[in-house]
């Protein structure tokens, strides 16, 4: 992300003005997670205007700088598309540049051309933390992986946002029943396993990436590596080849992309991944789920308890969804930016879910709330359970 202009109105200690432009798809995400409903956008589109001296001449196209207060948006990841709708507000600056449509609905892609400039009225810590990091590279882990098995193939892209399915590679391979089926079936082979490789240097940025995971079940994994740095000696390919350092070469029971969930949590491989934010979240869910099995006391999850875990100052791993930080109620985005805060005052550690992502998803089911103590509080919810008690008896009597 560029960071072109930040404002902060001296009558306003939490309103900001951000002139930004988006450069990647990452980006994207942050806007995504950075704009909400109520919030402001200034940008710039081409309009149609119709011809007034003759009727059959084409539409004109003029670029003109509008400011709508969003709505609505459409995100969808793997398509790079990120569009907001709105209605137009007044904006004196821009209406003295000529005719300024007010009151009507506009809608914005945006994308990497124009900048766009964001009002935001509730520039909270959770905003001010994701335009930090997405100005600041440095800050991100980008993980990819190629998970396989026999004949197929899935090359993925992954980042604390979102795993991305970049292609996917099937191969039928042909049984060894006779001498011409081995040569077909050894043809058949090096065409899937170069086809994996061509794809790789494709959609993989081998220079940025922290780790390349090369996983399946037996020795797929194994002869796909050889086969890399076969073809990179082959082509002289210096990027690949002073990247090597860089594979994991792991073992899984699937080809697919439940495999790279398996390496990611397996502790044989935390010293290699340990510097990859889609790891330590994986780790995360997967360690407060083990709490909630194991039955410690250690994990908890729903709104109530996790605030009260908070006030006591027992909370290690607060862990909570972009949802709720991007909910649509201003309060509630106050109150969950303030529980936020307050567990890193008291040096507990904060992770921020993707809606977008398979762990999102699976601590939303669970309220999209939850943490993981520092030690065992049995009766957290026991003050809860009495007052739900006490409800229950209002209403019978």
């Amino acid at each position: 992300m560029k960071l072109l202009k930040q404002v902060r109105p001296s009558n306003s200690s939490n309103e900001a003005h951000i002139t930004l432009i988006p450069q990647e798809k990452e980006d994207l995400f942050t806007l995504h997670q950075l704009i909400a409903k109520g919030d402001e956008l200034i940008f710039k589109r081409k309009i149609s205007l119709s011809a007034k001296e003759d009727a059959n001449k084409k539409k004109q196209q003029e670029l003109k700088k509008l400011r709508i207060i969003v709505e609505s948006e459409e995100f969808d990841m793997k398509e790079e598309a990120l569009r907001y709708k709105g209605k137009t507000v007044r904006d004196d600056d821009i209406a003295r540049s000529g005719d300024y449509p007010v009151g009507m609905f506009f809608s914005v892609n945006v994308d990497y051309t124009y900048p766009i400039t964001i009002i935001k009225y509730d520039f909270d810590h959770y905003c001010q933390k994701l335009l930090k990091e997405s100005i600041q590279p440095a800050m991100r882990a980008d993980t990819a992986a190629v998970a396989l098995q026999e004949g197929i193939a899935h090359v993925c892209v992954m980042t604390s946002s979102s795993t991305v399915l970049k292609q996917k590679i099937e191969y039928s391979l042909p049984k060894k029943k006779k001498a011409t089926d081995v040569m077909k079936f050894d043809e058949k082979t090096q065409k899937f396993y170069r086809a994996i490789y061509e794809s790789m240097k494709r959609n993989f940025d081998f220079d940025k990436l922290k780790v390349i995971i090369l996983c399946s079940p037996g020795f797929y994994a194994k002869t796909l590596y050889d086969k890399i740095i076969q073809y990179a000696q082959e082509e002289q390919n210096k990027t690949v080849l002073n990247n090597k350092g860089k594979f994991l070469v792991a073992h899984c029971s699937t080809g697919y992309l439940q495999g790279i969930t398996e390496v990611l949590k397996n502790p044989s491989y935390s010293s290699k991944l340990q510097d990859t934010k889609f790891s330590r979240e994986v780790l995360t869910i997967d360690q407060f789920l083990q709490h909630l099995n194991d039955d410690d006391s250690k994990a908890w999850y729903g709104e109530n308890e996790v605030f009260k875990a908070v006030g006591l100052g027992a909370v290690q791993t607060l862990l909570i969804t972009d949802t709720l930080m991007r909910s649509d109620n201003v309060n509630d985005r106050k109150k969950f930016s303030a529980l936020v805060q307050q567990v890193e005052q008291n040096g507990g550690k904060v992770t921020v879910f993707s809606e977008l992502h398979s762990s999102g998803e699976e601590l939303n089911k669970l309220t999209g709330l939850a943490c993981i103590l520092n030690y065992a509080i049995p009766d957290l919810d026991e003050d809860l359970e009495e007052e739900e008690e006490e409800e229950e008896e209002e209403e019978d009597t």
